[in-house]
């Protein structure tokens, strides 16, 4: 199966392989805002261990919520090229070349809170007469980009694009373009190659791509302004790409948050999810907050981001400071020594049977405090390799170096609880100014 983790790219993002299950985190490195991390890394053979019966799932519900500002969002097999994918939010984006109508919609882009910006996982996947332009680097050289995420990295050019969600547009966004066939960014910086493996595949994706719609506002931020950050953004040219500086203006950008309206921030609502798992779900993401009559947040608890979007989780005694909300997690990442894990898929946890648990949660900025309950299972494929599966509550051992504090509340978390993600320098009548989480 494949997990996923596009959310927290390394600079401010699971993959799949055949017959390997993984949690999937893509949380992005940022580097103004470090540390920050997705796509996670628990491995397991396919097959093996428990029962060899299929036992299908039960179709799952839908959270279906009208108006413009609305973008369906679907839990299913993935796209073509994609192997095993549960827990993968996607929705479908429209790309135009600034100022025309000649466009092009991209279904299976993958639903990340935890990064920021647009990325397509492969050149390949346009249509050439789209013909993006590229966007330029100070000096005027075109600008290349290495999106890096926890199991590896992402290169390729930056173009822009009239960014359509929903009824709204962003105008002329830079994106990135994993893959690019301009031959100036034929060579992968040596750099950016260090960072382990190249996820630029759907195979190695698990989605056409990834809408990121974290709490900040650019990738990088004020220290790629200021600086040539290592393995970041890149000046390229017929002789290499040069590490560069990138102004704010052209780096790529949180899409939600360039648009016309309804651009402090969105709503993720999914419904919830039986035991046992479901064989498909759909939701809604919902753009702005408190801006149309289908966005009210209504009376929930607001918890203040800190500067690299985080918050504290306490778990079993334990403070987590690093902890973050993230789609892009396919699991619920946290270190629990005494849950057992599963024989088959070793990094994920097998309680015996469906375990309630529970964690205090808190802001220091705001001084927001709250209780979170959530469901830990077995993974289905241990017991059921058939089982046709694409939304459960699960939960994986959190195993990245030096993200001892941290507690990834992944896609789980939004199952039957609408989540809103208000975004840095922007405010909402009656919930306050971004960054900030709230449900």
């Amino acid at each position: 199966m494949n997990w996923t983790d596009v959310g927290h790219p390394i600079g401010r993002c699971a993959l799949e392989l055949s017959c390997i299950l993984w949690p999937l985190s893509m949380r992005w490195k940022s580097w103004t805002r470090l540390p920050t991390l997705s796509l996670a890394i628990a491995l397991a053979a396919c097959g093996g261990g428990g029962s060899s019966s299929s036992t299908p799932a039960p179709p799952g519900g839908q959270l279906t919520i009208a108006g413009q500002n609305v973008m369906p969002i679907v839990l299913d097999q993935g796209p073509p090229g994609a192997v095993g994918v549960f827990n993968v939010p996607y929705v479908s984006v429209t790309l135009c070349r600034p100022g025309t109508s000649v466009c092009q919609t991209l279904d299976h882009i993958i639903v990340d809170t935890g990064s920021y910006g647009l990325r397509i996982i492969t050149a390949s996947l346009f249509d050439p007469a789209l013909a993006l332009p590229l966007s330029s680097a100070p000096g005027g050289n075109p600008t290349g980009e290495c999106g890096q995420f926890f199991s590896g990295y992402l290169w390729g050019a930056v173009r822009r694009a009239d960014v359509h969600l929903g009824g709204d547009v962003a105008s002329s966004l830079p994106i990135q373009i994993g893959g690019d066939t301009d031959p100036r960014f034929a060579t992968v910086p040596t750099a950016c190659a260090s960072l382990g493996a190249n996820v630029g595949s759907v195979a190695a994706f698990g989605g056409n791509g990834v809408l990121g719609i974290g709490v900040f506002n650019q990738d990088c931020g004020a220290a790629c302004v200021t600086q040539a950050v290592p393995a970041t953004y890149y000046a390229c040219s017929n002789a290499g790409c040069a590490a560069s500086t990138m102004p704010l203006a052209s780096q790529v950008a949180n899409p939600v948050a360039a648009l016309g309206a309804n651009n402090n921030g969105a709503v993720v609502q999914l419904p919830a999810v039986p035991t046992g798992g479901v064989s498909s779900l759909s939701g809604s993401l919902v753009l702005g907050i408190d801006t149309q009559a289908n966005n009210q947040l209504g009376s929930v608890a607001v918890y203040k981001a800190d500067n690299v979007g985080n918050f504290s989780t306490t778990y079993r005694g334990t403070t987590l400071t690093a902890s973050f909300i993230d789609s892009g997690s396919n699991v619920l990442y946290f270190i629990d020594a005494g849950l057992p894990r599963c024989p088959v898929s070793t990094l994920f946890y097998c309680p015996p049977s469906a375990l309630t648990l529970s964690a205090a949660v808190s802001s220091t900025v705001n001084n927001t405090s709250g209780t979170i309950n959530f469901t830990i299972e077995a993974v289905p494929w241990d017991t059921r390799p058939q089982a046709n599966v694409v939304a459960v509550s699960v939960g994986a051992q959190l195993a990245f170096a030096g993200h001892t504090q941290s507690f990834d509340w992944g896609l789980p978390f939004f199952f039957g609880r609408p989540v809103a993600i208000g975004i840095e320098g922007k405010t909402s009548t009656n919930h306050g100014s971004g960054p900030f989480w709230a449900w």
